[in-house]
């Protein structure tokens, strides 16, 4: 149904006109509805585009390939096998549809606005296998109560994936309605949550089952640790009893570093992936100290803020992740503000098994290259520091570039204005990429900005 929303919203399919009539045409007919009078042409060799009634179009379709599905089924003795609905659906049609689906697996809805207490029991009583649900947004006032009304009439414990993009709307009575399927959640994403859900996170403490966590703080207002310290301890201790957890992402999660410190250092803890956008390097030892515990991980990202720290924070932070020798995937952007060749070339000549490396800093040079060449396994460098390479520099790298770098992509984003590669070095640094191992080069100069572009007081 996403495919088909798309389609009716494209505008260069309603200009031309074959394309829609041919779209539209014989048996398709019964499909079109149009808001307003019907297109016509009011010259020759012009095409009015119609205002469709998407909604109205979307219906009918569903309503036929439902019926269809289930009339498929009883005539031949079977069960329904259409398993993932998606689209922009209303209350109404979903509450009709999944009577007819009793093979449902997943939904992937529009706005979650249109699940509420009668599509819940619809669910629970002809689609016994339903346990996958993914929301852009929940619209309304009232979202957060006709939707924990949703979660409750499900049958309890059998939603083992949730995710939402916008829960701007969401509160208690949401996280409340999770819990009642805490036994069967292995991955819960909550993004662009609002204050009154960061508040009440510990509502969610019964899902011990957990393997994937992501939360998004929407405004970033809420230090749990410091004003909430009773919410903390407990969100603490829950994701201490979630010896499954494997991947967490935390972005803009202020009490984030307080909170992992405590999680990264406990001994039934093997994370694979964490995420926290929006780190603070300042007074985060505590959690950089307990990274060196996490030795599976696999994938490391902390962006955010390495401003205004000392050479203790950059020191114990390299030193932690260097103790990561299973990392494939590492992001430093930002966070690494204050990296220099050393920093880099330690983090290099440790963690030989990257795929992914991408970095912050300053006065970075040729003398790193050797110890990123080798890294063996490594297929995208994103390089966004001050860096001052040469061409010469650049393609020795290339030339001791292995197979195992098949595809490699070199993004250098911050070249100091003073070493600028002309054209034809750039050029000989992209052939060689090629050649040696069909790689891609990327390259863009930082430019200091020039006072006369910016208006005076006076102007």
């Amino acid at each position: 149904m996403n495919n088909l929303n798309d389609l009716l919203d494209d505008g260069a399919f309603l200009r031309h006109q074959p394309a829609f009539q041919s779209f539209f045409a014989e048996d398709m007919a019964i499909f079109l509805s149009v808001l307003g009078t019907p297109a016509k042409p009011v010259k020759r060799g012009q095409w009015h585009a119609p205002r469709l009634n998407w909604e109205i179009i979307l219906d009918l379709v569903g309503q036929s390939i439902t019926n269809y599905v289930n009339a498929s089924a009883n005539q031949n003795n079977s069960k329904a096998a259409l398993e993932h609905l998606s689209g922009k659906i209303n209350s109404a049609a979903l509450q009709l549809w999944t009577t007819r689906l009793s093979k449902l697996k997943s939904m992937n809805i529009w706005d979650g606005a249109a699940l509420n207490e009668s599509v819940g029991t619809a669910i629970f009583k002809s689609c016994p296998q339903f346990a996958e649900l993914e929301m852009y947004s929940c619209v309304g006032s009232a979202a957060d109560h006709t939707f924990s009304t949703f979660l409750s009439a499900l049958k309890p414990n059998s939603l083992t994936s949730f995710t939402i993009f916008r829960s701007n709307n969401f509160g208690s009575e949401t996280l409340l309605g999770l819990s009642l399927h805490s036994q069967s959640l292995k991955k819960v994403i909550l993004n662009s949550l609002p204050p009154e859900a960061i508040k009440n996170l510990n509502l969610l403490q019964g899902c011990e089952a957990l393997e994937i966590l992501q939360l998004q703080d929407r405004d970033g207002l809420i230090d749990l640790e410091a004003t909430e310290n009773d919410v903390y301890l407990e969100v603490v201790a829950w994701l201490k009893r979630c010896t499954q957890l494997r991947d967490i992402v935390f972005d803009n999660i202020v009490s984030a570093s307080a909170i992992l410190a405590e999680v990264c250092l406990n001994n039934s803890t093997r994370l694979r992936k964490l995420e926290v956008n929006g780190h603070v390097v300042l007074g985060s030892q505590d959690f950089h100290r307990a990274l060196s515990h996490q030795t599976s991980l696999e994938s490391l990202t902390l962006r955010g803020n390495g401003l205004d720290i000392f050479r203790d924070d950059i020191d114990i932070m390299v030193s932690s992740i260097c103790h990561l020798r299973k990392l494939k995937h590492l992001d430093l952007v930002g966070t690494s503000e204050y990296f220099s060749t050393s920093e880099i070339r330690r983090l290099a000549l440790e963690l030989l098994e990257l795929e992914k490396l991408a970095f912050s800093g300053y006065g970075i040079t040729d003398n790193v290259l050797p110890s990123l060449a080798g890294l063996h396994y490594l297929r995208e460098l994103n390089i966004s520091a001050l860096t001052e390479f040469t061409a010469d520099g650049l393609l020795n790298y290339i030339s001791t570039l292995q197979d195992t770098n098949q595809g490699l992509e070199l993004f250098v984003l911050y070249q100091n204005e003073r070493y600028d590669l002309t054209k034809k070095e750039q050029a000989r640094i992209r052939a060689a990429f090629t050649k040696k191992v069909n790689g891609k080069f990327e390259f863009e100069l930082h430019r200091e900005p020039n006072e006369q572009e910016f208006p005076s007081d006076s102007d």
